[in-house]
């Protein structure tokens, strides 16, 4: 399993970030990856692309509603050349109020419109000069010749999905399958990975050749209450200022519902503390990275076989020096794993 950092880009500068790319890829991680969330995707990136030699790097996902499927194929060809191709292509549909409160934008038929725009963006990156798209869907359209050629080696593209019908979609177009957080062991295994198998065999696809991505929320710490409370904490603010239905979703597919709708109901009205208090152990031992370095490198090893990458979300207690302290523990955790140890 490969291991990689997943930053959404609201507690650091880019030069910090940039600092940071450095460390993980001296420490062994495999990727870095950038949610479009608080920041864009593509500019951060291509500031890690030029500080780093060997990480894959990719957005974890761009917004599909956000660009054109023009301007997000010249975007991803142009990144995936800077950085010599190492780019991973995250793409997802956001949700209501992203698109519609912060954009402006109707967030109407969205599988179809993600089948055809990872249909368009693998043609524009596997068009080579001398050649042209023509491409008519139901929501997108295009008739465009490359005057750059993105050369013979397309990047792959990951396709965010946990409902059921996009899982399927991700299954019959993707490369891969990007999972969120809160996503247990026992769930990925034995729902979602099945769901997806039986989509890409019936689309005559090797469900085997899926990649499976998902990103674990870490808060690792010597002191493991201090740990767990930060975990906490973390699965709170999934529900607020920015619900997601999905985090909502999952937790109650995975038994969590009366923690659920203490989120909703507490998180809008500032309740952190109230909404802390009802999250179960189980919960956070099911659905997080969280406790001691050893407790965090087991959690960790569980998650082999069942997806390809684990992307970690640091929300570790805060440490003396800021947020870039923040990643001490972290930085040691590709070495753990290798070993078997916590350090």
């Amino acid at each position: 399993m490969d291991l990689g950092l997943l930053f959404t880009g609201g507690d650091l500068r880019i030069t910090e970030l940039v600092q940071l790319a450095r460390e993980a890829e001296a420490a062994g991680f495999d990727s870095l990856c950038v949610a479009e969330a608080w920041r864009s995707a593509f500019v951060p990136l291509t500031a890690v692309a030029a500080a780093t030699q060997r990480l894959r790097l990719g957005p974890y996902v761009l917004n599909a509603f956000g660009r054109s499927p023009l301007l997000a194929g010249m975007s991803a060809i142009d990144c995936n050349e800077f950085s010599g191709g190492r780019l991973v292509l995250g793409l997802g549909g956001g949700n209501r109020i992203i698109n519609e409160q912060w954009q402006g934008l109707a967030h109407a038929r969205v599988l179809t419109k993600m089948r055809e725009y990872v249909t368009l963006i693998r043609l524009m990156a596997s068009t080579r000069l001398g050649s042209r798209v023509d491409y008519e869907g139901q929501v997108h359209r295009m008739h465009w010749a490359p005057t750059v050629d993105p050369g013979p080696q397309v990047f792959p593209i990951v396709l965010a999905a946990v409902f059921p019908s996009m899982l399927k979609i991700a299954a019959q177009v993707a490369d891969g399958i990007g999972g969120g957080a809160t996503l247990g062991i026992d769930y990925l295994r034995d729902v979602l990975r099945p769901q997806a198998a039986s989509a890409a065999a019936a689309a005559g696809r090797d469900p085997a050749a899926l990649r499976w991505s998902a990103v674990g929320l870490l808060a690792i710490d010597a002191n493991r209450a201090r740990a767990r409370a930060a975990a906490r904490a973390a699965i709170c603010h999934l529900y607020a200022p920015l619900p997601h239905p999905y985090y909502e979703y999952t937790m109650r597919e995975q038994g969590f519902s009366a923690a659920a709708d203490a989120l909703l109901q507490h998180m809008p009205a500032g309740r952190l503390e109230a909404a802390m208090a009802e999250i179960p152990e189980a919960c956070i031992d099911a659905l997080t990275i969280a406790g001691t370095p050893a407790e965090c490198v087991a959690r960790l090893q569980g998650y082999a076989g069942v997806v390809d990458e684990m992307l970690l979300l640091n929300c570790s207690p805060a440490a003396p020096g800021g947020a870039l302290a923040s990643y001490r523990e972290v930085m040691a955790l590709p070495g753990a794993l290798r070993t078997g140890r916590s350090h």
